[in-house]
């Protein structure tokens, strides 16, 4: 494999690695931040339709205060005079004062009188045997009172075929709250659909209200937050919606109401939006990047890496020692040719004293060579006159 591709996939991997681990870092911080903030929206949003549920109260037991502390009223639980109901117990009054019913006790704790009606179409109505049977069975909390101002208040759940409550009960004393307590004036509001579209109305936000089951039970990804006392629990429904769930306590302070407040996700919406834009914007620079790395190596080193390869193969196929490379810079890759310039003079030098070498040996090669001939020759010559004097010698001892 080429350097040029193994730099290639090498930065490309480096790169790769970077943008994963930004892009993770990006989301963990990003939108956690994100899933935060839109938790607290959701917290603050609970926490006003639990307002709402205080405001409720608050108007809900001023209303029983101004009506049991009334020399009328006072005189009604005693003699449960018409005049009485006449004029104040009417259709119009209840609904000025928006409550749907009115019950009497006298000091005794006996029932005196009791008016309901249906606000919406001023139908009478007769209340649940079961309610009158619920404030008698709990009549320490609606019928006794320490004082004049020993007011409470809150929702109940006296049947689960029945609608919640939002209820007060407020002693019955004289306007100058002079005297003992007379008696009991127990008011409430149903919380049906109508009171709860009317919380709607005045948050601009979804509310369900359901009784509190033994089951009831969150997911794994709900998250909880504390506010104002009370536990939020935070979960997504789908990508656009989201809800918070809050357990309302009744009279008596037990669980007895899941508050479940729903809206939209705009806050996470806008999350996954930043993360988009800055995971295109990573992507195009993360390939910026990659493509300037790429070309700084290929032209600080790369390509003159392979201008190293080319002039080494041009002096191995020409065998020119003379021929060398030429790199400029000041650099690393600068310097290594500069000694490959350095060792192929070497080389040439030696190569130059090889050839001299060579020279010379075969000069004095070719001297001994002329003078093994000349010896040789002498010595041929020498054997052969003296082979032939001893045959001289021979010849001339038989002459005699």
């Amino acid at each position: 494999m080429k350097l040029r591709t193994k730099t290639l996939l090498v930065v490309s991997a480096v790169c790769s690695i970077f943008f994963i681990v930004m892009t993770s870092l990006l989301h963990v911080f990003v939108m956690g931040s994100y899933s935060t903030l839109e938790g607290k929206i959701v917290t603050d949003n609970t926490i006003r339709v639990l307002n709402q549920f205080e405001q409720q109260y608050t108007s809900l037991t001023q209303i029983c205060y101004d009506w049991s502390t009334w020399d009328d009223t006072y005189t009604f639980v005693e003699d449960k005079n018409d005049e009485y109901v006449q004029s104040n117990l009417q259709y119009e009054i209840f609904i000025d004062i928006d409550v749907n019913f009115m019950i009497f006790y006298n000091q005794s704790d006996s029932f005196v009188y009791s008016k309901a009606f249906d606000l919406n179409t001023g139908e009478e109505l007769s209340l649940s045997e079961s309610l009158y049977s619920f404030i008698n069975a709990n009549n320490e909390i609606f019928l006794h009172h320490l004082n004049y101002t020993d007011e409470p208040y809150g929702v109940i759940l006296f049947d689960n075929n029945e609608e919640p409550i939002l209820i007060s009960a407020t002693p019955i004393v004289k306007s100058n709250k002079d005297g003992p307590i007379h008696g009991t004036l127990i008011i409430g509001r149903y919380l049906n659909q109508e009171r709860i579209d009317c919380l709607k109305d005045i948050t601009q936000l979804s509310i369900v209200i359901s009784p509190l089951s033994n089951n009831t039970s969150f997911s794994s990804s709900t998250q909880d937050f504390f506010a104002n006392g009370k536990r939020i629990f935070i979960q997504p429904i789908n990508a656009t919606y989201v809800e918070g769930y809050t357990i309302i306590d009744d009279i008596f302070g037990d669980p007895i109401l899941l508050l479940q407040v729903g809206s939209n996700r705009d806050i996470y919406n806008q999350g996954l939006a930043v993360i988009q834009n800055l995971f295109i914007f990573l992507l195009i620079t993360t390939f910026f990047l990659v493509i300037t790395t790429i070309f700084i190596l290929d032209k600080f080193v790369t390509s003159r890496l392979t201008i190293f390869s080319k002039s080494l193969g041009e002096i191995q196929d020409y065998q020119d020692l003379s021929k060398h490379i030429d790199i400029t810079g000041d650099d690393e890759v600068s310097t290594l040719g500069k000694n490959i310039n350095i060792m192929l003079t070497s080389i040439q030098k030696l190569w130059s004293m090889k050839d001299s070498a060579e020279t010379s040996l075969q000069k004095k090669i070719e001297e001994l060579e002329r003078f093994k001939t000349i010896t040789i020759d002498r010595e041929i010559k020498m054997i052969e006159l003296k082979k032939q004097l001893n045959e001289l010698k021979m010849k001339s001892g038989e002459t005699r």
